[in-house]
């Protein structure tokens, strides 16, 4: 299998036997039509199918910068893609590895979105630590920002369209560190002034997870022990002092405890102590 990749990317820097043009900005790249069908849905569907490409042997592709479909071709052509290698002057592979999941995502590439999505997990593992045990400061909060700020840009508030994999990855992340993150004031002016979706979906896990437990209030008022009529004017309710009790437990444990990950419900369970 190497040796044809090998030979695969031979084709791919000489353009010998090409019978595809791919074009991307000022980028032009003499392709091959078997490599590309058998290897991309996407371009199987534009080159044989009732399209214009299929007909002239051109595609021009326009929503992309020419970087990112340079990624994916060489990926196509070679299957490896080293993401930490693509910008190796970075802080953190964020940026990049949301950039190369949108190219494979939208050319069905997954074996890509994949190789995207656990590098991302990968470089977020080595970040949870500090900022959860020690709350160090972060050099890389502005790279985080530019990732989810690009992974958001086309959400809004009122969207209902399902949660795309890189986007739950990121608010996962953040609600992982959620301890450190919301003490922390940059990323606090972030969410108000440049975040308001990642906002809604933290709220969402926060509850979800049972940061904030609700108890049905009791029917009278707990100083006097009068029951509100409907003629008074206000009810009030507010949380007692008491701090809750937060459950720390390592991976470890957490299997032993049958603890469930922090995305998920844990209502239903008791505190194992």
């Amino acid at each position: 299998m190497d040796r044809f990749l090998s030979a695969d990317a031979e084709l791919l820097e000489s353009g010998l036997f090409s019978d595809v043009t791919v074009t991307c900005g000022s980028k032009t790249w003499n392709l091959h039509k078997n490599i590309l069908c058998t290897r991309s849905s996407w371009f199987k569907k534009a080159l044989t199918g009732n399209f214009e490409e299929s007909k002239t042997g051109r595609v021009d592709i326009k929503n992309f910068e020419p970087e990112a479909v340079e990624w994916l071709i060489r990926y196509i052509y070679t299957g490896v893609c080293d993401i930490s290698a693509l910008r190796p002057n970075t802080k953190t592979n964020f940026v990049i590895c949301y950039e190369v999941y949108t190219v494979a995502d939208y050319f069905a590439m997954d074996p890509l979105v994949k190789i995207a999505l656990d590098t991302l997990n990968a470089e977020m593992q080595t970040k949870l630590g500090p900022i959860q045990l020690l709350h160090e400061p972060s050099d890389w909060l502005d790279e985080l920002f530019e990732a989810i700020k690009l992974v958001y840009e086309d959400t809004h508030p009122g969207d209902t369209t399902p949660m795309t994999q890189i986007r739950s990855a990121f608010l996962n992340f953040v609600h992982a560190a959620r301890f450190y993150f919301l003490q922390n004031g940059a990323f606090a002016r972030f969410l108000d002034e440049e975040a308001p979706v990642l906002a809604i979906d933290m709220f969402r896990a926060m509850r979800t997870t049972g940061d904030f437990i609700v108890y049905q209030p009791d029917p009278q008022c707990n100083t006097c022990k009068n029951r509100p009529s409907r003629g008074d004017k206000g009810y009030y309710t507010h949380l007692v002092t008491d701090m809750p009790r937060l459950l720390v437990c390592c991976s470890t444990c957490a299997v032993k405890k049958d603890l469930p990950p922090p995305t998920e419900n844990w209502s239903g369970k008791g505190i194992a102590r």
